[in-house]
């Protein structure tokens, strides 16, 4: 069975279906299996009869050669574009020339009786033992006649041995003449054995008669030196070595390992006699020709292979004359024929339309890959134009290398100027969520100038990210002119600018009409709301939410939301094309009316089209539309329409549920049926642009106002040029997802929030609550290795009950929070996500309370109570007189509620949160700037209701407006960016005559946004904060926000802002039903209530005391400490060396004791070498610097599963193209970052078993890699190089992000002379902030995580010897932590 399996191998071989590596195999399997067959003691020579075992030695030889042979022209060039594979070659060689003996080996009894070998051999009779042996040796003699063998059978070949030696010189004499040594060399080996075993042929080979004009001369290349003289030098060889000390070595081993001198005088002979050589083995060559032993490879390619394959196979169906030739028959195969047909002219139509799809999916992967290359270190931007100057043109490369050589200050600045000029310019916020769920990374923005019409090439917008060192040492003099500004600037009225909505009582809005005016939200009135003709849901929620006496077994029962009993009805807006949020169709309800009447006569007029293009849309019904957007391997189980929500966008969509992941699948919609047999409508794509002006950058600070056209393009309008199918498919593996929580979406349970591992939310709302909770139901019955709810947290079960697994984590982090391990931030994100409020609905924005009440004062006092606001009072009860008109009212309102005549009463017609005060906030960061213009219609706000004064927007929404009771957004606590106009929109001027431009801040914060952001986070985790945010929080999550207490603390709000308030399925209009959605959700939406009992107080606890330390509170505050700080100590703390150990783990073949990488893990300090990298979670660490190109995972801290240190646990070879110069991995274990001297860098995804690479990242300027760093919670890699670039990029897309510009002190630049780069020594990356510290040279700076400068030392001196720094870490403390 061996023999006959080798034969097959060899004729697949010979078809061609066979690559390098499988023939190698080939070659083995064959030479083994002779090998048994010939070597004794082995079980075939002990069980097989010698007349048996002859003829199969004989058939295993025969196949054994031609695979030989066949791989040997397999390894040559088959085309124009294949260079062959000499590894092949040599590895055949060395094959042929250990195993020559057995190749050459022909038996000479075969089936009982002596046979020549020149009379061929016989074939067994069929009655005889010996046919079914010898027929299964061999495939040609098993195949039926039609069938044909690539090779030749044994038994049709005179002379076996002769045909194997004149085919293989055939074939040796261009590897004589190969340009590698080795190969050379082997090919002698292989012409020494076969001048031992078969010197007769090879005399007859060697010596020819060549013509020669009218003269024949003798050729004798075997007697007179040559061959003959490589024989006898070889045997002389083999016998001095046998002699000498050597003597022990094998006769084989010394066959195949030549020396270098052993043949040196045969291969000059060889380069004297080239004429005659090539004249002899031409002749060789023609002989070879003449043999039925074929060796030649059917095809180039497997591929070509399969081709011919397939066409033979179609050959013998068309051959096969087997077809009914009567009447019937021919009627028979005319149906057929016109089914044929048909079904072909069905699929054509199918796979046209997903042509067309995939022309669309294809431009949207074009546009992600342009975004991609479209980099400061790409070939787009940071060069010169390429157009002008080709990439490789001869005068560029010779004034590169110029450049380099010269090293000028000039040529330096010059190329700093380009860079400078072809840099990103705009960029937007990322909305994946980092450490305390942050959003504080800013991306490219490339889609801001086709937005807003605005000419890339004439856009004068600086780049944020270059930080020159004038820049650096002028902040103070900005800083100045800003506050200079501020002071001189008279403010708006408070009144008129803090509020972006209020209409006064004589219908003016500061000098223009309502008509003129959009508003950004409207007031609730009674009059209002006896329009709207709402019902109240007849159901639980009266008792639940009324009814506040609840017995204890209640209290301890956290709720979340609504019960799993309650139906609600799902909505989906109107139109076919992108939507946006319902909040925006209450000022278009008219239009929609008149929209909705043309539509009912349209749908008349095409109903009988419909019918008739039944046919033609049939591929519209095939899920195979969708498979190319689908991951190879996976295919849909079921599907789910659903919206994908992003603040206030919405985009129909399709949920595929597949059996490892899920797949959201923009722009499509399911109709017309149940499951994967529903028909699948592609939606269009709406194009939206505005206009917009844009501030001047000119020393004059003149306003320039650029003529941007704006134009809006529906799905109608858009040309037949542009693409308006765009289907973004979006992956969520199991195995990456991390949480997923029940949300709202227009007033009604029926959403899910998914988060990956990234911290990237997708928020769905399908299409009832049925759907949701199937949905989850499976979710949370599949494998989540990496989610929340993992079998490592649930204390190994399998079944998860998402309501009692929600309060039971919501229960540890209030019991975190209350103990002091975790921030008032913190804790008040959490509140919020529990609630349903999330980022990615801006109608449910998280909300944050106003911590201060001084916004005019010089500094601030954190210690001081008086600088606080009151957090038992919400916003309407700060200011007393402003109370007391709020309780008129509301008597006024209950008054009228129990005549029957109104609806029930509430306090304040506002919200204290709703989209339009979160854009409010927003409004000069992308891409809420764009939200902020849809919901305006197009255009920014009146200059007077635009947020621009800090103090002002307290002042409205504390004291001075009775429609303002506003709390702010997350943002205030941690990001500067969203207070700077970064973008210079041009936001008008207001009645006073006040410019709008970057936001005025409070005196304390001296015109520095970022000292504003720390010093607002220092308030909100202040002691006076923890102690009363409780109270607060009973407002907004708890036991005050509804009934009898909510009433008490002056904190009731328009009953329809409430959950379950409004019967939305009594409703049957669809337009009338989104616009009443519209105005509910303009208004604000109420939490979902998270207790109905008080929240627990925080305990503040304070180490330093009057009378000494109390040592017992100092357990609390240990875990909100910053590192190499002692705990509970407010004053300047220095550290000393306690202990000096050297460190042991990683330090093999190490000349120094340097240390590479440290932690400390539970009090236990961990070190390792040089050129190692700590794994932290399973206390392993990697090793590289290899001559093998990769890395090594090693045990650093013996454990009882590993008890030996350094001891290896697995090797991981070829990672790079050259040794690695450092590498990196993360703090969870799960990447590895490598940096390698050919200066790519390589990320990689560690499972604790297998390396996969995810992507090879290029961008330094050559030399190796010095330095990389990776921060998982903020989705950061940073990666330093010899060239002295600092390059920043996004692990989630693995895309460039920015460079880090370092520019030496202009002292610094006049000791080095010309400027250099100098190559970056360490980078770190803080984990709670995403700040960068970077030591290049002798420079130590800091940069925030969007690449600008924030701090840098330069020291004045040269450090020498010791003191020159090497390694620069940055401790994980907040900002706020001074």
């Amino acid at each position: 069975n061996c023999i006959g399996v080798s034969s097959v191998l060899l004729d697949r071989l010979m078809a061609g279906f066979f690559t390098s590596e499988p023939v190698l195999e080939a070659v083995n399997i064959v030479m083994l299996t002779l090998n048994c067959l010939t070597s004794s003691g082995t079980y075939a020579s002990r069980t097989l009869a010698n007349v048996d075992q002859n003829l199969l030695v004989a058939d295993t030889a025969h196949i054994a050669r031609l695979t030989c042979l066949t791989a040997i022209h397999r390894s040559r060039p088959m085309g124009a574009y294949d260079e062959g594979d000499d590894e092949l070659k040599l590895a055949v060689l060395t094959k042929i020339g250990q195993s020559m003996r057995q190749l050459l080996l022909v038996p000479s009894n075969l089936l009982g009786a002596q046979a020549s070998r020149r009379q061929g051999y016989p074939t067994p009779a069929p009655n005889t033992r010996f046919f079914p042996l010898w027929q299964s040796a061999s495939l040609s003699r098993c195949c039926p006649p039609s069938v044909s063998c690539t090779y030749p059978d044994l038994t049709i070949i005179d002379e076996p041995d002769r045909a194997f030696v004149i085919t293989l010189m055939a074939d040796i004499h261009s590897m004589l003449l190969d340009s590698r040594r080795d190969i050379r060399e082997q090919a002698v080996v292989v012409v020494v054995s076969l001048l031992q075993r078969r010197r007769g042929i090879m005399s007859e080979l060697l010596i020819t008669d060549i013509p020669r004009g009218d003269r024949i001369d003798t050729v004798d290349l075997m007697n007179r030196g040559g061959f003959g003289a490589l024989l006898v030098a070889h045997e002389a060889t083999t016998i001095a070595e046998n002699i000498g000390p050597g003597k022990n070595m094998s006769q084989e081993r010394s066959n195949s390992i030549p020396g270098k001198m052993k043949y040196g005088s045969f291969f000059e002979w060889l380069e004297r006699n080239q004429d005659q050589i090539a004249a002899v083995f031409h002749g060789i060559h023609i002989q070879a020709s003449r043999l039925d032993f074929t060796t030649h490879v059917g095809a180039a390619t497997p591929e070509e292979a399969i081709e011919n394959e397939q066409k033979v196979m179609l050959l013998k169906l068309t051959s096969q004359d087997s077809s009914d030739r009567t009447i019937l028959g021919g009627l028979e195969r005319a149906e057929l024929a016109q089914l044929s047909h048909e079904a072909t002219a069905e699929s054509h139509s199918l796979w046209k339309r997903q042509g067309f799809d995939d022309l669309s999916s294809g431009a949207m992967q074009w546009k992600f890959l342009l975004r991609q290359l479209k980099g400061s270190c790409t070939i787009w931007e940071g060069g010169v134009n390429f157009d002008q100057n080709p990439l490789f043109a001869k005068s560029r490369l010779v004034s590169k290398l110029l450049a380099r050589r010269d090293d000028s200050e000039e040529s330096d600045d010059k190329s700093n100027a380009i860079a400078t000029e072809n840099t990103v310019k705009r960029w937007k916020l990322d909305l994946t969520e980092g450490y305390e769920r942050q959003r504080r990374r800013l991306l490219p923005n490339y889609e801001f100038h086709g937005l807003y019409n605005i000419d890339e090439k004439s856009d004068n917008v600086g780049y944020v990210d270059i930080v020159s060192a004038d820049g650096v040492e002028n902040g103070e003099d900005a800083a100045t002119e800003n506050i200079t500004e501020s002071d001189t600037t008279t403010l708006a009225d408070s009144s008129a600018s803090a509020n972006p909505t209020q209409i006064s009582e004589s219908g003016e809005a500061y000098g223009q009409s309502v008509q003129d005016v959009l508003p950004a939200e409207m007031e609730i009135t009674a009059d209002l709301l006896k329009k709207m003709k709402l019902e109240k849901r007849n159901d639980e929620y009266e008792d639940e939410f009324e009814n506040m006496d609840m017995d204890d077994e209640e209290n301890d029962d956290y709720g979340l939301g609504l019960g799993d009993d309650v139906s609600v009805m799902g909505t989906f807006t109107v139109g076919g094309d992108d939507s946006v949020h319902p909040s925006m169709l209450s000022d278009r309800k008219n239009q929609a009316s008149n929209d909705a009447d043309t539509k009912r006569q349209g749908e008349d007029e095409n109903e009988h089209t419909e019918d008739e293009n039944d046919k033609s849309n049939i591929s519209a019904s095939s899920y195979d539309l969708i498979t190319g957007l689908l991951k190879a391997g996976d295919w849909p189980e079921k599907s789910y329409n659903v919206n994908r929500c992003t603040g206030l966008e919405v985009r129909k969509a399709l949920l595929l549920w597949c059996r490892n992941a899920l797949y959201v699948v923009d722009g499509f919609e399911q109709t017309d049926g149940e499951g994967l047999k529903g028909k699948i409508n592609r939606l269009k794509k709406a194009t939206t642009s505005y206009q917009v002006n844009i501030r001047g950058t000119s020393g004059t600070g003149g306003i320039t106002r650029e003529k941007n056209k704006g134009k809006e393009k529906s799905s109608n309008e858009s040309s037949d040029e542009e693409i308006t199918y765009q289907h973004r498919s979006q992956r969520i593996a199991f195995s990456d997802l991390y949480s997923v929580y029940r949300r709202r979406y227009q007033l009604q349970q029926n959403a899910l929030e998914f988060y990956d591992v990234h911290r990237n939310g997708t928020l769905l709302a399908f299409s009832t609550h049925t759907e949701r909770e199937e949905v989850l139901s499976k979710v949370l019955s599949s494998p989540l290795p990496s989610s929340i709810f993992s079998s490592s947290i649930l204390g190994g079960s399998t079944s998860i009950n998402y309501k009692k697994f929600m309060n039971n984590l919501r229960a540890k982090i209030t019991s975190q929070w209350v103990q002091g391990k975790m921030t008032n931030f913190d804790f008040i994100m959490h509140m919020n996500s529990f609630a349903g409020r999330t980022y990615n609905d801006l109608t449910q924005y998280p909300v944050f309370p106003w911590v201060l009440a001084d916004y005019e004062s010089e500094e601030l006092d954190l210690n001081d109570p008086s600088i606080y606001r009151d957090l038992s009072k919400p916003m309407g009860a700060q200011n007393e007189n402003r109370a007391v008109q709020f309780r008129d009212r509301f008597e006024a309102l209950e008054q009228s509620y129990e005549m029957g005549d109104g609806p029930p009463p509430f306090h304040y017609g506002t919200h204290y949160s709703c989209a339009a005060y979160v854009l409010y906030y927003l409004m000069r960061l992308e891409p809420f700037s764009r939200l902020a213009l849809s919901l305006q219609g197009g255009k920014f706000d009146v200059a007077d209701r635009l947020f621009h004064n800090v103090g002002a927007s307290w002042r409205s929404a504390s004291s001075e407006n009775l429609q303002d009771v506003r709390e702010l957004i997350p943002e205030f606590f941690y990001l500067p960016d969203f207070l700077v106009n970064s973008n210079m929109f041009d936001f008008g001027t207001t009645q006073l005559g006040k410019t709008v431009h970057d936001l005025t801040l409070p005196p304390w914060a001296k015109g520095d946004p970022k000292r504003f952001i720390r010093i607002h986070r220092q308030a909100l985790e202040s002691d006076h904060v923890s102690r009363h945010l409780h109270q607060w929080l009973d407002l907004i999550f708890g036991y005050k926000q509804r009934g009898r207490e909510a009433v008490a603390s002056l904190n009731t709000f328009v009953h329809v802002t409430y959950e379950g308030q409004v019967d939305l399925e009594s409703i049957t209009d669809p337009v009338e039903r989104d616009s009443i959605i519209a105005q509910i959700q303009n208004f604000g939406q109420t939490p979902s209530r998270l207790e109905r009992k008080p929240f627990p107080q925080r305990n503040v606890v304070v180490a330093f005391k009057e009378k000494g330390v109390d040592f017992n509170a100092l357990a609390s505050l240990a875990s909100m400490t910053p590192p190499f700080c002692v705990v509970g100590a407010p004053h300047r703390v220095y550290v000393r060396v306690g202990a000096i150990d050297t460190c042991k783990v990683g330090m093999a073949g190490q000349v120094d004791s340097s240390v590479g990488d440290l932690f400390l893990v539970k009090g236990q300090l961990i070190g390792v070498g040089r050129t190692c990298s700590l794994i932290l979670p399973s206390k392993k660490y990697y090793r590289f610097g290899g001559p093998n190109n990769g890395v090594s995972v090693h045990v650093a801290v013996a454990s009882a599963r590993h008890r030996e240190v350094n001891k290896v646990l697995s090797i991981h070879d070829g990672m790079h193209r050259g040794p690695i110069s450092v590498a990196r991995a993360s703090l969870n274990g799960l990447w590895l970052l490598t940096g390698c001297i050919d200066s790519t860098v390589r990320v990689w995804k560690y499972n604790g078993q297998n390396m996969q690479l995810q992507a090879t990242i290029c961008g330094h300027d050559g030399g190796k890699i010095t330095c990389l760093d990776i921060s998982t919670v903020f989705g950061t890699i940073v990666s330093g190089g010899t060239d002295g670039k600092i390059l920043v990029w996004d692990l989630r897309t693995l895309t460039f992000l920015r460079q880090l510009h370092h520019l030496p002190s202009p002292s610094s630049a006049s000791r080095e002379g010309p400027r250099k780069a100098l190559p970056a020594k360490s980078i770190s990356i803080n984990h709670k902030n995403g700040n960068i510290v970077t030591l290049v040279h002798n420079t130590l700076c800091v940069f925030d995580i969007n690449g600008n400068l924030v701090a840098k030392h330069d020291p004045e001196i040269n450090f020498d010897g010791s003191d020159i720094p090497s390694c620069a870490i940055s401790t994980d403390c907040p900002e706020w932590m001074e």
